[in-house]
């Protein structure tokens, strides 16, 4: 949290730009040349790239305090666009680069930033290989509920498009999944952009040792069949 906040510090004492985008608002697109950063302020958008095939791989979703750009070298890694209206505050590269050389809290949100990226990135290479759907979708679906742990009610705001392309998936395979979640008992969906979870703890179980944070699950996999 401390790294956050001189993070965040960086983007009002350098005067920010503050801007709130529409759903399904391109913010930057992969190759072109950093200009500026953006801290996520409020929303939710994904990153992603097209594969050779003009398949498209989501390789994370953005939430409150992350940061696109940051770690770029010259131009955007991956195209963002916002999955609901999201506000962002933009900052030149040039002027966040020079507070960032004059404070340490700054240089360690930058480090802690740079792991964050590769622990997500080993991460998902374990789950898009190795898990089966069910549990790719549980993992999934851990993730939103650790950006509001206290509440068992999770938000799911994106299509299932946007699901399949960052869980390696089909749409199809993507709501038999859901299915599955519901008849184990372990998910009620509310509407359809909403689900509660009935028990934390067996879910964990049943997306086992690793979440898309690349955090452990406090407990591993254990007497629930995931088979569909």
């Amino acid at each position: 949290m401390v790294h956050e906040i001189a993070m965040g510090r960086a983007f009002a004492q350098c005067d920010g730009a503050v801007r709130t985008f529409s759903q399904n608002y391109s913010v930057v697109s992969e190759g072109d040349e950093i200009r500026r950063v953006y801290m996520v302020n409020s929303g939710m958008l994904r990153a992603f790239r097209f594969l050779s095939d003009g398949r498209r791989q989501i390789t994370h979703f953005l939430f409150p305090n992350d940061l696109i750009g940051l770690i770029d070298n010259d131009s955007y890694s991956k195209s963002v666009e916002t999955v609901v209206q999201s506000k962002l505050t933009s900052l030149s590269q040039s002027k966040l680069q020079e507070f960032i050389s004059c404070n340490e809290g700054a240089r360690l949100a930058l480090q802690k930033e740079t792991r964050n990226l590769l622990r997500r990135s080993n991460s998902l290479q374990v789950i898009l290989g190795r898990l089966s759907s069910v549990e790719k979708l549980s993992c999934f679906i851990l993730l939103l509920y650790q950006q509001k742990p206290l509440q068992q009610i999770v938000h799911i705001p994106m299509p299932r498009q946007d699901i399949a392309d960052f869980l390696g998936m089909t749409v199809e395979t993507v709501s038999r999944s859901f299915t599955r979640l519901r008849r184990l008992g372990l998910i009620v969906s509310r509407d359809p952009s909403s689900i509660k979870i009935c028990s934390v703890s067996a879910l964990q179980q049943v997306a086992g040792r690793f979440v898309l944070t690349g955090s452990p699950c406090r407990n591993v996999r254990a007497g629930i069949s995931t088979n569909i």
